[in-house]
């Protein structure tokens, strides 16, 4: 018997949350679906599809871009709904902003033409609410998920937060929207890094964050926050380690090199083997501006480290507060330095926190599977596409009229 199809939709596969989500469903959905994936083109996507299953069918739309380009997001948009109409899914689960956008359009567009319309499903990745854009273009996102949520059959945030968030906003209906967490992989690093493998001293205290270095991710105030300690702990030899490459890389350089703690802050730019890095760390920060879950808290957690977040989005559904970790205002180097402190003057703080963050991050959720673990992803999305087929094979039965 012949399975249902589901195609995924997403802008590029880079490194990072989404691309892994997404490439992570795939593989575990061959076995109960046929699964195809869309992307656009990007450089560095070979790491990428070597983890994809050879049974799922890879497609590159060409004309697929992050960047606003009305020429091309229209044969983006055409060549979308000539591959949705052709391949006649059951569903169709679009991932991020603009094949978000795209997709749920052309899907729309194929479903007119299909027997049997293919269920809409949109997993944002995170909103674009604050923290990204002006006021302008804030107000034109708003304006344009709100449009597109009468395309949208469900929406899946990763946090509760980002649930609350976008409905608050007037993006889709709270029927709508179902929390189904980024799955993330909790296996211990194969060669997990040590100090000595980073030049830190074993008597130094290891802070660090793994983030693209852009202005949302905040990093600008965990350098601040180091030039703060730098001064208020003369005595206790601290280092910040920044792993992550971006635009701002060059900047933050400077900020650190102006506020004297060049010496203080280690940039590794990106690395593949970022989870290895952090086992070296004492403290985990994330200082984001907006977070839709961060997986690296989580896989900081799950190594015992206590972590500082900020208080933003989803951030704070990612750890128990006063427990695994410490939650504080975004965009605020003298809160983030104020969290940090009590961690780096209280080592046994850090081991109670970071033992329990430990037992919290493996503990099991409703699925039985470690809560925000790859399992536990896989087995709320099946259950979600089960149930909507369910649905909507009832409705079906409702709309035939009787002989």
């Amino acid at each position: 018997m012949k399975k249902p199809l589901i195609i995924h939709i997403i802008t590029r596969l880079e490194p990072g949350g989404s691309s892994r989500n997404v490439i992570d469903s795939c593989a575990a959905q061959i076995s109960d679906y046929d699964v195809a994936l869309f992307s656009g083109p990007y450089k560095d996507s070979a790491s990428l599809l070597k983890l994809l299953p050879p049974e799922v069918i890879y497609i590159e739309i060409k004309s697929l871009q992050r960047e606003i380009c009305a020429a091309a997001d229209f044969r983006a948009l055409l060549e979308l709904k000539r591959e949705i109409a052709g391949l006649e899914p059951a569903i169709v689960h679009t991932h991020t902003s603009k094949a978000g956008a795209l997709g749920r359009l052309a899907a729309a567009m194929a479903n007119l033409r299909l027997k049997k319309p293919a269920v809409i499903i949109h997993t944002p990745h995170g909103h674009l609410l604050y923290g990204y854009y002006g006021p302008l273009k804030t107000f034109i996102f708003r304006l344009t998920e709100k449009f597109l949520s009468r395309f949208t059959d469900y929406f899946i945030a990763l946090t509760p937060g980002e649930m609350r968030e976008s409905v608050a906003a007037g993006i889709g209906e709270p029927g709508q929207w179902r929390v189904v967490h980024s799955g993330v992989d909790f296996k211990p690093p194969a060669v997990p890094a040590h100090k000595v493998d980073l030049g830190i001293a074993t008597d130094e205290i290891a802070v660090g964050t793994v983030a693209r270095l852009e202005p949302v991710k905040g990093v600008e105030y965990l350098i601040r926050a180091a030039a703060l300690l730098d001064t208020r702990l003369p005595a206790i030899r601290l280092k910040f380690v920044v792993i992550g490459g971006g635009e701002l890389e060059t900047k933050l350089r400077k900020l650190a090199d102006s506020l004297g703690v060049r010496d203080r802050v280690i940039f590794t730019g990106f690395r593949y083997d970022a989870a290895a890095i952090m086992a070296a760390l004492d403290i985990y920060a994330q200082p984001s501006l907006n977070e839709a879950m961060g997986r690296a808290p989580l896989e900081a957690q799950a190594l015992g480290l206590p972590v500082v977040v900020s208080r933003v989005c989803g951030l704070p559904d990612i750890i128990v507060e006063e427990k695994t970790g410490l939650a504080v205002k975004a965009g605020d180097a003298e809160a983030l330095a104020t969290a940090l402190e009590r961690l780096i003057l209280s080592q046994k703080l850090r081991v109670r926190m970071g033992s329990a963050a430990k037992a919290w991050a493996a503990a099991p959720d409703a699925t039985g599977f470690p809560r925000f673990g790859l399992e536990s992803m896989n087995a709320q999305l099946l259950a979600l596409y089960r149930n909507q087929r369910n649905e909507s094979a009832s409705r079906s039965k409702k709309n035939t009229p009787d002989i």
